[in-house]
């Protein structure tokens, strides 16, 4: 064969590949290696968090990264020599030390606009050193178009003295660019040792509730454990007039506690007994370690809450609630539309105990309703949507089948080729654990007509696996190119940022949305409202935007959506109010901005027949009223 047909027939050959997607480090130019965010530990942090938010709404998002600190003082005890922290005589320097090492730092960090960032927190109010800030949550919660934020901070792992040492949340008003903290006037001090926050309309009355997660204490060196209660905080609107909204604790009412026990009064949390965990050896080993049963098997969650996900799964148009619980099963709440909720995990079939640490959901097998994963310390699970009941395929679909401690999942179509891909953020807990690495599952769809999705991990092939602890994780649009770029946050090096590449190496079509609320509504940024993309092969893709996600995260508000190489017929959003707004002549590789369409007026036809009727007897009666004048 002649070289130059060689070279004609290899061109041919690699022109029919689809061009891939990469990840590029860009953490050394973007400035973001700078940021110290405390001690760093091995294995003893929870945090950092990330959180993605435009709060200057210059048209690029801004990050908030949380604390990260040795939250028992067991990892810094041993450093300095100690088998126990009780060792360290009282006064002596040592300490200090472990003092120093038991808060950390946050930081905003302002997007100029250029791949840099840089550090704004002294000048707008929020960031702060000495705070156990793990989770935040970027919502605007009063309805005026910016960005608020929320921040869950942790306090103290004092399972032998435990009541009061949780921090209080905080709760910052975005004015303008600076923030004011308005805790005390909206009652969102939530008083336990909380690790997160994640929001949604779930009454339909159109301004943002708050589900506020807390994780309780756990001691590794021991194996001793305290579970803990979490908040449901409903939106009541200004009703004092002074500007900010008040919030109510509905948590009794919708009984969605995350676990069996309740406080007995509102705004408080229970702090249970000090209970023993339970190293086993299980048939399902995503249950590596357990507390006792009748906890650890109870379908209302153990109390001990990392990560939850407001998705509408059973399609009713309301917001249900899924909580990921440590050390036993994850309960799923349905909405009954009043106010209350239906505890749903064992008639769901999702009554298998697991150690929960992160949740998210998207319609991943593409059949009109939302999945949701679940990260485990061990075998993730795979929730997929059946309707009237969910299946646990993620043994089937070959998702994580080792014993890996993983923190985040997410899922996102990394590759823009049209179909959800799915990450897992990994690390070590304890100073038993080894190094563990990274996952990013991409969905091949089902390759042996099987039934089942197929997956295969390419983290290592794009250079994502790492080696760190990853623990917090959100994703953004950071430089505004179409695809989803992550942010990682270690316990025991700099945060990092990896640049997608998959727009500019072509890897597909692409669709950015972003919603926008009616002028002064509260849901301003449309979180939880259902976007459809109708694709030209008569594919749907479906997708809803988050305020708090995956673990230790709040990611992009905008949806984003992969096309591979399809033309766009429609877009459809279905609104909090149930009107569904369409949206024609949409372009691939394009932002569509959605402006919330108003339902149109509904006649009364009952006025109006009572009208007619009220009319006709007038005009009856009219001769005799003339007689009688």
């Amino acid at each position: 064969m002649r070289p130059t047909l060689a070279y004609l027939l290899v061109g041919l050959l690699l022109a029919c590949i689809p061009a891939g997607a990469d990840f590029e480090d860009v953490t050394a130019d973007s400035g973001l290696d700078s940021v110290d965010s405390g001690p760093m530990t091995i294995w003893a942090s929870y945090g950092p968090g990330v959180a993605w938010g435009d709060y200057d709404q210059d048209g690029d998002l801004d990050v908030f990264l949380t604390a990260r600190f040795d939250h028992l003082g067991q990892e810094t005890a041993e450093l300095l020599g100690y088998q126990q922290i009780s060792e360290i005589p009282e006064g002596h320097s040592d300490q200090e030390a472990l003092l120093t090492n038991s808060t950390g730092q946050s930081h905003l960090m302002e997007n100029l606009g250029d791949g840099t960032f840089v550090d704004v927190s002294d000048q707008v109010g929020v960031g702060s050193s000495n705070v156990t800030t793990l989770g935040a949550t970027w919502v605007d919660f009063d309805g005026d178009g910016d960005v608020d934020l929320y921040l869950s901070n942790y306090g103290r792992a004092d399972l032998i003295n435990p009541y009061g040492s949780g921090e209080t949340n905080q709760m910052f008003m975005n004015n303008n660019g600076t923030f004011q903290d308005v805790t005390t006037e909206t009652r969102l001090g939530n008083p336990g040792h909380s690790s997160a926050s994640v929001w949604a309309d779930y009454d339909n009355d159109g301004d943002m509730d708050c589900y506020s997660l807390n994780f309780g204490m756990v001691d590794e060196y021991t194996g001793q454990a305290r579970r803990e209660s979490n908040i449901l905080y409903r939106n009541d609107g200004d009703s004092n007039g002074d500007g900010i909204p008040e919030f109510s604790d509905q948590t009794a009412e919708a009984d969605v506690f995350g676990q069996s026990d309740s406080p007995s009064n509102d705004f408080e949390t229970l702090i249970g007994p000090s209970l023993q965990i339970t190293v086993t050896a299980p048939a399902n080993p995503s249950t590596q370690v357990s507390l006792p049963p009748g906890i650890s098997n109870s379908p209302e969650g153990s109390g001990m809450s990392w990560a939850a996900v407001w998705a509408d799964v059973d399609g009713d148009g309301w917001q249900d609630l899924f909580v990921a619980s440590d050390f036993g099963m994850s309960p799923l709440y349905l909405n009954n539309r009043d106010g209350t909720f239906d505890l749903m995990t064992v008639p769901m079939s999702m009554d298998i105990q697991g150690t929960g640490m992160g949740a998210h959901a998207a319609d991943i097998d593409s059949d009109g309703d939302l999945d949701l994963c679940q990260s485990n310390f061990g075998p993730n699970y795979l929730w997929i949507n059946q309707g009237d009941s969910f299946s646990e395929d993620a043994g089937e679909v070959g998702i994580n089948t080792n014993i890996l401690v993983n923190w985040d999942c997410h899922f996102f179509d990394y590759d823009l080729d049209g179909d959800m891909d799915l990450w897992f953020g990994v690390g070590r807990i304890n100073q038993y654990i080894s190094n563990q690495y990274n996952s990013l599952y991409r969905n091949d769809g089902d390759i042996d007509g099987d039934g089942f999705l197929d997956f295969t991990d390419v983290s290592t092939e794009l250079g994502i696996a790492g080696s760190n602890k990853t623990m917090g994780a959100a994703l953004a649009d950071y430089d505004n190119d179409g695809d989803l770029d992550i942010m990682m946050a270690h316990s025991d090096r700099s945060v990092m940022l990896w640049r997608n590449t998959a727009v500019e190496d072509g890897s597909g079509g692409w669709l950015k949305v972003r919603l926008h609320g009616v002028e002064n509504g509260s849901n301003s940024h449309g979180i939880g409202c259902l976007v459809k993309v109708f694709l030209e092969d008569e594919t749907i893709l479906m997708q809803q935007a988050y305020a708090g996600d995956g673990f230790l995260g709040s990611s992009d508000p905008a949806i984003f959506f992969g096309l591979g190489d399809q033309s766009i017929d429609h877009v459809e959003v279905i609104w909090s109010t149930g009107y569904t707004q369409t949206i024609e002549d949409v372009q691939v590789n394009s932002v569509l901005d959605v402006e919330e369409e108003l339902p149109p007026a509904v006649t009364d036809f009952s006025a109006y027949i009572l009208g007619i009727m009220s009319l006709g007897l007038i005009l009856l009666l009219w001769p005799l009223l003339q007689r009688n004048s």
